[in-house]
């Protein structure tokens, strides 16, 4: 007979599997393109520009795996703003939100920089935005940084470079599908904090915080490709948007590795296959749990159980059990247990 603790954890499971994810996470937008057209809540940040189109996948130069039939493609296609292209959606008075999405990056790219990313915080009216852009090649960095530039050396005023030695083994060293993700809160009323995820995991030197009198407080969000006149477009897929609540302080995120609330990040890629890599983040130090089952409750596997400091980690799982034997295609449940709170989520494993 199975334990009252077996049979609650069935419950919850199912629970996680059978409610849509928007209960839980305040979902305030969401874009996949598989209608084969683009939202037309899509405007260009740039008068006249050309906006975020819906484009089969096999335009792309990868398919994105669990990405559907078609994808967003953006690009300045007649280079007037030196070939950055911006298409935002949303009010212009939204503040303290999140976008993540799957971006596709380029490697070293013989035409020249080729940047592709996300954007917060954007005002024509304004004339700023925030941005999240790859740079992969001599510079080896992400760069999060505002339109406004420096009139004599054209450097933003706001920038901030994530260098690939300060995230070992983080960056890619081919073009591919990646997901990134910005959170964006007013953590006082002097000041506007950044925190920065790429391929689930924060980037060392997070959170970023603006001072300067003429920040933007709120703004729409949207997709930035930089192609630099070479002609190479963006390609972006799973977008979602949440609302994230307002906090007080900045105090909790000081330290960019310790969160003010558990989180369970969801697993990446998803589906997958072999692997996957799981991130979570820890407030407090405490004992911990993260285990994989299947969707009667059953314990596949056990990944982490130890005595862990707050931070933020990530565990990859191959797809095995316990035993070592991989496990055929389906749907499993992973789980983070602290204390009493228990967080679930469920991935695709696609053979």
């Amino acid at each position: 007979m199975k334990t009252l603790s077996t049979i609650f954890f069935v419950i919850v499971s199912l629970f996680f599997f059978l409610i849509p994810s928007t209960v839980f996470a305040q979902q305030i937008f969401s874009e996949d393109f598989e209608s084969g057209t683009a939202n037309a809540e899509w405007r260009t940040y740039y008068a006249g520009e050309d906006s975020v189109l819906a484009e089969p996948m096999a335009q792309a130069p990868q398919a994105l795996t669990g990405g559907g039939n078609y994808v967003g493609w953006l690009q300045d296609l007649n280079a007037s703003y030196n070939g950055s292209g911006v298409a935002v959606t949303g009010s212009t008075t939204l503040a303290n939100y999140s976008i993540e999405a799957d971006v596709y990056c380029y490697v070293n790219n013989s035409g020249g920089s080729t940047y592709t990313g996300l954007v917060v915080y954007a005002d024509s009216s304004k004339h700023d935005f925030y941005k999240l852009r790859v740079d992969f090649d001599a510079s080896d960095r992400i760069n999060f940084s505002g339109l406004k530039s420096n009139p004599i050396t054209f450097f933003p005023l706001f920038s901030k470079d994530f260098k690939g030695v300060d995230n070992p083994g983080l960056f890619p060293t081919t073009d591919g599908w990646h997901k990134m993700k910005i959170e964006v809160r007013a953590t006082s009323a002097n000041e506007t904090s950044f925190w920065c995820y790429f391929d689930g995991s924060l980037l060392a030197g997070c959170p970023i915080t603006d001072t300067t009198s003429t920040r933007n407080t709120s703004g729409s969000f949207g997709l930035y490709a930089f192609q630099n006149f070479t002609g190479i477009p963006g390609y972006f897929d799973n977008i979602v948007v949440k609302q994230l609540q307002p906090i007080t302080s900045v105090e909790d995120y000081t330290n960019p590795n310790i969160p003010s609330e558990l989180n369970l990040s969801q697993n990446y890629p998803n589906p997958f296959n072999p692997e996957t890599k799981i991130s979570y983040r820890l407030p407090e130090n405490g004992f911990i749990s993260l285990t994989i089952h299947d969707l009667l409750g059953r314990k596949i596997k056990t990944l982490v159980s130890d005595y862990q400091q707050a931070g933020q980690y990530s565990v990859t799982w191959n797809g095995k059990d316990e035993a070592g034997n991989s496990l055929a295609s389906g749907i499993y449940l992973y789980t983070l247990k602290t204390g009493n709170i228990l967080q679930s989520k469920k991935m695709i494993l696609m053979k």
